[in-house]
C-alpha cells in the first residue's frame, strides 16, 4: 500500500480547488497574489498550486478582510509589523545592504532586492517569514494590547 499522505507545507492543490474550498473565485487567489499577499508555488509550465498551509494562511487574512474590514494595505501594515531581520535575524551589515530595512512599511517578499546573504539563498515560499506570516492574523489584537497598556 502506497502512503498518500503530504506534508502541510507541499503544494499540491490546484487553484480551482484552493478556490473552490475557500469559497472564492479563482481571480480572487490570484488578485492576492498581485497584491502581495500569497505567493503560490508555480510548476515548470506557471501552473499555480497551493498547500494545505497557503490556505490556512489565505484563511487567515481573509478573516481580518471579513470580520475586521481590514483593506489590503492594512493587512500588508500588519505583516510588515514583523520585521524580517528580527525572524531571520540579520546582522547590522546586512541590513545595510538590504532594501527591505528602508522600507519597513513593506513585506519583504513583495520587494525585488532584499539582503544579499539572507534571501538570495531561498525562495520567498520557502522563507521563515514568509511561514510565519500566519501570526499576522493575532497582530492586530497584539498591538491593540500594547497600546491600551
Amino acid at each position: 500500500m502506497v502512503d498518500v499522505t503530504t506534508k502541510p507545507e507541499e503544494p499540491i492543490i490546484s487553484i480551482g480547488v484552493a478556490a473552490k474550498k475557500l469559497g472564492v473565485s479563482p481571480e480572487t487567489l490570484r488578485l492576492y497574489e498581485r497584491e502581495g499577499l500569497i505567493v503560490p508555488y508555480r510548476t515548470s509550465t506557471g501552473r499555480r498550486l497551493y498547500s494545505q498551509k497557503d490556505l490556512e494562511w489565505i484563511d487567515c487574512f481573509r478573516t481580518q478582510i471579513i470580520e475586521n474590514k481590514m483593506n489590503f494595505a492594512g493587512i500588508r501594515i500588519l505583516l510588515a509589523l514583523m520585521p524580517c531581520w528580527d525572524i531571520k535575524p540579520c546582522s547590522e551589515e546586512e541590513r545595510k545592504n538590504c532594501n527591505v530595512y528602508f522600507h519597513s512599511d513593506v513585506v519583504c517578499w513583495t520587494l525585488e532586492k532584499t539582503s544579499s546573504r539572507n534571501c538570495s539563498n531561498v525562495g520567498c515560499r520557502e522563507c521563515v517569514v514568509y511561514n510565519d506570516a500566519c501570526r499576522a492574523g493575532k497582530l492586530d489584537k497584539m498591538y491593540i494590547s500594547s497600546k491600551e497598556e
